[in-house]
């Protein structure tokens, strides 16, 4: 209840937020927010004064402020009034070493004000968000310097609120014409840098250059790596790392492993890459590497694609030939084509993934679908409908070969359960990514399956870049290598090492009470091995050759090591805050809350000790009620008997 000790309103607000240790929000505070509120039917009163209390004393005092419009703290409101009088210079605020009150004036640039302080000051405050970010105290304090702002202020303008109101206008990615103008006029355009002495970049917050460092090590041991890193950007290594063990660990789709948890399951190299970059960042060298590391699957592809093609056109020559259609029936022929663009019908994907089946060593094993777009909304896109829908739970169960299955009426669809064994790598734009998982589809579990690694725009086109004429063939010949690779893949090195890894990270989540951390770092361990495990069985190919093991070293932990450190701080960088805000208004949703009865009140009333009247007396029962409660009361372990007529309270609330 509002406290006419404290002041007004916003006073009263702010008294209450300190109390609950939060930050008040300085826009709320006058009455007319109460059309906002919620119903009293939606509210659990703990007191029914909360909705009906008068305070005869506090409307005498403010009610005549408010109607002038008088709305702002009191001792702030009593600040802004001796402000006018202070010579302005005294308090400046400084972006990029210029004071504020320079920048305004500049963006002004001479303009008449009378009649359109009001329109002005929205204006300012609407561009003061590219200086101050979105701030609504921040730029109140800015605009609050000018004397013609504390006019509108004494003449009942609610500065605060008319801020606060801009605070959720569209905002650009580039500044305001106007401001960039005014900035530049006064000299402090060019001052505002990051902390790393470049133009400001979102992806500086991961350790791009420690991880590029790494990865130019490990190029001097991993077969491909120096191919696959020549004319990358260091910053776009990660990238380049990520996408090419998927097409390399694909390609070893005829190979399995058995991993620390679970280890009676027979666990296959799944993929789910997204490279997520501005537009123009270089996301092309991803496509460049899918058509030389996957030409051993699009080249086994194009005889199965033929003949689906001539099986289509005889149909269609049977609907205009009177020859042809005396000829042998045609059959539709059962293909196992891998490689799927994102227009293809559910039904053909299903087929080909059920045809798509090898036996390998004595054991029918399913070989991986795989796709690959370079416009990832073109994949959400298709999602929407058509015959391409529900494509989101075949892209979750992929990534553990879960199981699905379909029952339809038409005769064309496969009737049946099924695996699903399916790779893919997206490259798209932050937005996309945006578009594809977001704070409404986050608990799908899609991003904790995802690796989307980061491709920073960063680099300039280099007119001679360096060739190496070696390097395509270097790449096609260990594909092909891979392509031939079958059995199962001695992988206990990397169990212990992503075991330990995890394990450390848990505990330090465990006790930190982070769900959010937690959930991030379940399926990175999956990655750690699918990303390293193809390079280091390139590195110890001679080995497997001879003796279907691998004799793995620290340098071979490292990678494993790096390649889950990449895949963490990725996930964080890009969901930490959804799943920490998953599970905050999850807690919200589920709240238990406690209901007080009459009855709980009737028994929280009694004394420790009481007699079967004052029982009779709280509750405004009979005596045979009375006994018949205090009987259940004593078996349910609620009170004990002392003597005759005499209980004693074993608990203080009725469970």
């Amino acid at each position: 209840m509002a406290d006419v000790n404290v002041g007004n309103l916003i006073d009263n607000q702010k008294d209450f937020s300190a109390k609950l240790g939060l930050n008040p929000d300085e826009a709320c505070k006058d009455a007319s927010r109460g059309a906002f509120l919620t119903t009293r039917e939606d509210i659990i009163l703990l007191d029914e004064r909360i909705f009906t209390y008068e305070n005869p004393a506090f409307g005498e005092k403010y009610n005549e402020q408010y109607h002038a419009g008088k709305s702002q703290p009191t001792d702030l409101f009593t600040t802004t009034m001796t402000t006018k009088t202070t010579d302005v210079a005294e308090s400046e605020l400084l972006y990029n070493g210029v004071p504020y009150v320079k920048i305004i004036e500049a963006w002004l640039d001479g303009k008449d004000l009378t009649n359109k302080r009001h329109d002005t000051l929205v204006e300012l405050a609407n561009h003061l968000r590219y200086l101050v970010g979105k701030n609504a105290k921040k730029i109140e304090e800015v605009v609050m310097q000018l004397p013609w702002v504390q006019d509108l202020a004494a003449e009942g303008e609610n500065v605060s609120s008319t801020v606060a109101s801009v605070i959720d206008f569209k905002y650009h990615e580039w500044m305001p014409k106007k401001m960039k103008e005014a900035l530049e006029k006064v000299g402090a355009m060019e001052q505002k840098t990051s902390t790393t002495g470049e133009a400001d970049d979102i992806y500086a917050q991961l350790p791009l250059e420690k991880w590029a460092e790494e990865l130019r090590e490990m190029a001097e041991f991993y077969p491909c790596m120096k191919e696959l890193f020549l004319n990358v950007h260091p910053h776009k290594m990660p990238a380049v790392l990520f996408s090419s063990a998927a097409l390399f660990g694909t390609l070893m789709t005829r190979a399995y492993y058995h991993f620390w948890y679970e280890p009676e399951i027979v666990r296959r190299l799944n993929y789910c890459i997204f490279i997520i970059g501005d537009p123009g960042a270089g996301k092309n060298v991803i496509e460049k590497f899918y058509f030389k590391i996957a030409d051993p699957m699009i080249q086994s592809d194009q005889g199965l694609i033929d003949a689906v093609n001539r099986y289509k056109d005889g149909r269609t020559e049977r609907t205009t030939s009177t020859k042809a259609q005396k000829g042998d029936a045609l059959k539709k022929p059962v293909v196992g084509i891998r490689v799927h663009p994102a227009r293809t019908a559910t039904g053909e994907f299903i087929r080909h993934m059920l045809a798509a089946v090898e036996n390998v060593q004595g054991t029918p094993m399913n070989l991986h679908m795989f796709s690959f777009d370079s416009e990832l909304d073109n994949v959400t896109k298709n999602n929407k409908g058509g015959d391409w829908k529900d494509r989101e739970v075949l892209e979750l169960k992929a990534f553990h070969n879960e199981q699905d299955g379909q029952m339809y009426a038409n005769q064309e669809s496969i009737t049946g359960m099924f695996n699903v064994f399916w790779n893919f790598i997206y490259t798209g734009t932050p937005y996309a990514l945006h578009r594809k998982v977001n704070q409404r589809n986050f608990g799908t579990g899609m991003s904790t399956r995802l690796a989307v690694i980061p491709m920073p725009d960063k680099g300039k086109a280099s007119r001679h870049q360096k060739v190496d004429p070696k390097a395509n063939e270097t790449l096609k010949t260990w594909a092909y290598r891979l392509d031939k690779v079958e059995g199962e893949l001695p992988i206990e090195p990397l169990n212990d090492e992503t075991y330990d890894w995890q394990s450390t990270r848990l505990d330090i989540a465990e006790f930190n009470g982070d769900k959010a951390d937690r959930t991030l770092l379940k399926r990175i361990p999956y990655y750690g091995i699918g990303v390293s495990l193809p390079f280091i069985l390139m590195r110890h190919w001679d080995e497997w050759q001879e003796s279907k093991t691998l004799t793995m070293d620290e340098t071979d932990k490292h990678l494993c090591r790096l390649a889950m450190e990449i895949q963490y701080k990725c996930q964080q960088f890009f969901f930490g805050e959804m799943a920490f805000n998953y599970f905050a208004d999850q807690n919200k949703e589920f709240v238990v809350r406690r209901r007080s009865t009459r009855y709980d009140e009737c028994f929280r009333k009694l004394p420790d000790e009481f007699k079967t009247q004052q029982f009779m007396d709280c509750f405004g029962c009979s005596q045979p009620t009375a006994a018949r409660a205090l009987d259940r009361f004593k078996k349910d372990g609620v009170i004990e008997s002392v003597k005759y007529g005499l209980y004693k309270k074993l608990v203080s609330e009725l469970p």
